[in-house]
Formats: C-alpha cells, sequence, structure tokens
C-alpha cells in the first residue's frame, strides 16, 4: 500500500511539473504554405498567363499578403482580400502577354497574420518563348579563327514543334544537312557540332556562314556565324608534360624577345635534369643549328650535339641535315670536337614540299603531306616513331583527321626531320611539327608494333589549346592502352 502510494505521489509530481514547462514554453503557431511547384515552365504558345496557387494555413489569420520582386525586393503588390482567413487556396495570377523573349520571373509570397508573424514563400517562373526554330552559338556570332576553318557548335530548338532539317551554308554551298525524318526521330532539341571549310581567306574581310533551320509547322529561321581570319595564336610559356610512366616533366619555353622566335626548349625531370635543345635561325627564318645538352641539376653538361640544317642557297629548302658531337670541361670550355656526320641528304621537293631524301644510303620516298582543309596548303603529316622506322616502308605511319586549331608551339622554321633521342622525338613529332591539332595516326601497315596514337584535344572560352591527350592504340604491351597528358599555361 504504502509502495502504491508513492507512485502516485511521484506521478503526480511529474504531470505537475510538465504542466509548468508546457506554460513557460507556449506555442504560437505560424502561418504556412502547401505549394506544389516552386519552379515551373511556361510557353508562351500554351499561355498567356500563369496562375500562382497555394494552400494556405494561417492559424491567427491573414493580416496581409505581399508579392515581392525577388530581385530586389520592392512590393509590386498588396494583397488584402484574404484578409482574417485562415484555411484557404490562394491564387494570383502572372500576366505573361509582355514577355515574347525568355524571361525568369522570381516572386516572394510573403504572408503576415494578425500578431505580425510571416511567413516567405519563392517562386521562380521561366516564361520561354513562343516556339520558333532557332540556334544557340557557343561563343556568339563573331569568331575569329587562324586557320580556313571553323566549328559551327551550338544548341537548336524549335520549342513545341518537331525539326523538320538543319542546313549549313557557306559561299553559297551547302556544307552540311540533317532531316531528322530519314532517321524516323522526332527532335525538338539538339546539340550541333559541325566543322566547315572555309577556303582562302583574307585579313580584314568577313565571311558569313549561315545557319538554316525549319521545323514541321513552316517556320524557318536564318542566323549569321561572322567568321574572319586573324594572326594571333597565343604561345604556352611552358607545359606539364604527363608521360606514358605517369612522370610529370615541365616543358619550359624561351621565344626571343625580338623575332618570336623559340630560343631554348627546357624538358626539366623533378629531379633537376633537363634535357634542353637550343635553336638558332637563318636569315630568313629557318633553323640552322639545333644543339642539345643534358644538364644535371647545377647546369651542367660535360657534351653537347649540333645538329646542321644546310639549305639551298636563298631558299627555305633543306639539302643536307649534318651532326657533330662536342665534349666540355667543368668550365664549359670545348676540350673535344668530332667529325660532322651526314645525316640526311639529296632532299627532292616536289609543289614546295619534300618528296623524297636519303637516310644515309636509304631512300625515304613519299614523304606524307597533305590539304586537311582543302585550302590549298600541303602541311607535313607524317610520324616518325623511330630513326629505324624512317627508312621501313612498312612501317611509317602519318596524321589524319585535323581540326581546325593550330597547334600553339608549331614551329614552321623547323624541318621535321631532325634524328634526336626518343624522348625528344616524341615531343618533336607531338608539339613542335604539325602545324595543325590531328587527332588519328594510321600505319601504312597492320605491323604489330606501329604505336598509332589516338589524340584528343581541350580549349579554353578563347579557343586557346588548355589539354592535348594522346592514347597509344597500338605497339607492345607497355605502350598499348596507355595515354600522355601535355598540359598548357599561358600567361
Amino acid at each position: 500500500m504504502t509502495k502504491q502510494l508513492l507512485c502516485i505521489f511521484l506521478v503526480g509530481i511529474a504531470s505537475l511539473i510538465t504542466f509548468q514547462a508546457c506554460q513557460e514554453d507556449p506555442s504560437f503557431p505560424d502561418p504556412g504554405f502547401e505549394l506544389t511547384d516552386q519552379r515551373v515552365e511556361v510557353r508562351r504558345d500554351t499561355a498567356d498567363y500563369y496562375d500562382i496557387s497555394m494552400r494556405m494555413n494561417v492559424p491567427n489569420g491573414v493580416s496581409i499578403i505581399e508579392l515581392i520582386n525577388a530581385n530586389d525586393y520592392s512590393v509590386l503588390e498588396e494583397i488584402d482580400t484574404y484578409y482574417g482567413k485562415k484555411k484557404f487556396d490562394f491564387s494570383y495570377r502572372v500576366d505573361l502577354t509582355p514577355f515574347e523573349k525568355d524571361t525568369v520571373l522570381n516572386y516572394i509570397i510573403k504572408v503576415s497574420d494578425k500578431d505580425s508573424r510571416t511567413f516567405n514563400q519563392g517562386i521562380r517562373i521561366d516564361v520561354k518563348p513562343f516556339s520558333f526554330p532557332e540556334i544557340n552559338l557557343v561563343g556568339g556570332n563573331d569568331l575569329a579563327v587562324a586557320v580556313p576553318a571553323c566549328f559551327v557548335k551550338g544548341i537548336v530548338s524549335t520549342g513545341l514543334n518537331p525539326l523538320k532539317s538543319v542546313k549549313i551554308i557557306y559561299n553559297d554551298t551547302e556544307q552540311f544537312s540533317y532531316y531528322p525524318a530519314d532517321d524516323d526521330t522526332v527532335i525538338y532539341e539538339m546539340p550541333l557540332k559541325q566543322m566547315v571549310l572555309l577556303g582562302q581567306m583574307e585579313l580584314g574581310v568577313k565571311y558569313p556562314v549561315y545557319i538554316v533551320i525549319e521545323d514541321e509547322a513552316g517556320q524557318t529561321s536564318t542566323t549569321t556565324l561572322n567568321v574572319h581570319k586573324t594572326n594571333e595564336v597565343k604561345r604556352p610559356d611552358h607545359i606539364l608534360h604527363k608521360n606514358r610512366s605517369g612522370i610529370i616533366i615541365k616543358i619550359q619555353f624561351h621565344y626571343n624577345e625580338l623575332t618570336g622566335e623559340l630560343d631554348i626548349m627546357d624538358y626539366i625531370f623533378s629531379s633537376g635534369t633537363n634535357y634542353q635543345t637550343l635553336f638558332s635561325y637563318n636569315e630568313l627564318g629557318m633553323v640552322d643549328t639545333m644543339t642539345y645538352r643534358s644538364l644535371d641539376s647545377d647546369g651542367i653538361f660535360d657534351d653537347e650535339t649540333r645538329t646542321y640544317f644546310n639549305y639551298v642557297e636563298g631558299t627555305t629548302e633543306v639539302s643536307s641535315i649534318e651532326e657533330q658531337d662536342f665534349d666540355f670541361d667543368t668550365e664549359g670550355n670545348i676540350i673535344g670536337e668530332y667529325e660532322k656526320d651526314v645525316l640526311m641528304s639529296n632532299f627532292v621537293y616536289v609543289d614546295g614540299a619534300v618528296s623524297s631524301f636519303f637516310k644515309g644510303s636509304t631512300m625515304i620516298s613519299d614523304v606524307n603531306y597533305t590539304d586537311p582543309f582543302l585550302a590549298g596548303e600541303m602541311i607535313f603529316n607524317e610520324y616518325w616513331q623511330s630513326q629505324t622506322y624512317m627508312t621501313n616502308p612498312d612501317r611509317r605511319q602519318h596524321r589524319e583527321d585535323f581540326a581546325p586549331s593550330i597547334m600553339p608551339t608549331y614551329m614552321e622554321g623547323f624541318p621535321p626531320f631532325a634524328v634526336a633521342n626518343s624522348v625528344r622525338l616524341n615531343i618533336f613529332n607531338d608539339i613542335l611539327w604539325h602545324k595543325y591539332i590531328y587527332t588519328k595516326t594510321v600505319g601504312a601497315t597492320d605491323y604489330t608494333y606501329l604505336l598509332l596514337p589516338a589524340y584528343t584535344y581541350e580549349t579554353d572560352e578563347s579557343g586557346n589549346i588548355t589539354k592535348f591527350v594522346k592514347t597509344y592504340t597500338g605497339g607492345s604491351y607497355s605502350y598499348k592502352g596507355k595515354s600522355e597528358t601535355y598540359t598548357f599555361f599561358y600567361q
């Protein structure tokens, strides 16, 4: 009995404490909303207005409801028709007829109750214009190119009407056309990326490219992309080269302040070892001497190799290439000078391009050149995998699938026939010898050990190359499937 009385007493005390606590922490109900969509899209084809609708719960009764512009927090309208209401369906009609272009309306619905407590709810209305075929061009309607070609890039959209056709017209010639009906598809929006060949271009002249889009409702739009030629190509200060083993090497470029020519290229390992290449030029801007040194972390070297490029007098045509080695003491003085060796000779040119030459006593013929943009410009596109592969016709390879972007490290005055060690030959092949960015390498045969590298690239908003990635699609297990990456840095 005593235990029962004790339990009743304790329960009573607990109830009293709970009651007191509730009195000290009273509840004040806040107004609230039940809004299904806080962000909606409305197309003018289907509506002249949009009704903002929501269920409101205001236990203490509405004092005022305000419609606020969420961009500058100005009060657009005070609504008093709901005064005193507690549970009700709120509705407000937004007039859309003034809007004929893409417009975003941001509102805040603010409700205040009779106890001056408030609650806010935001809503965004994306107003889309009447359906009409159009393209939103990446980079705008004006484009500067340093090559006789360009990419038309953008998003094609037709609103609620299906797309009927897309055409790209340049110089009164249809260079591209697409008809979704041919693929038995219905399309309202699609990405477009198509290369346009521009041919011969002159500085200071605008070349219009027309993108013509038609929808199934019979509406047609014509967008003009104005292209003009520029000679400006931004060159990198340095490159970080991640080789196929994952090692990162810095390629530092040193340009001549007066001529803009590349004087020195440092290839610096993390240990400080530097495979340094120096270039000197003749009066026609052609490399006449290339000097190679392997420097230790203190900048000391004990030998160097000089490659001499000899030209037909008064021209840029190579006649022969020679090589000579030198030994140095620790003070940088020459202590040994060796005889010159003739590496390559008997260069034959046809229409300004090398047709054949001799490497030692072996003739290398049918040197690959191509006109990638059909502009009458023949560019070198041979890929020398190694010195020995140069002389074997079955192991020759060449570049294909050129993109309309200039390789910013390309050296026009550096003949692409230099002999170098494997590390430097790799660099020459990838970033110095080819004028335009390429994406594919093709072999003369299906020989197992051809590396056949494929390439991808990235650019910034100004079109500058920022990344160039090589993936070996052939070769032995130590190559095939592995990648190298060149990351470009500009000042």
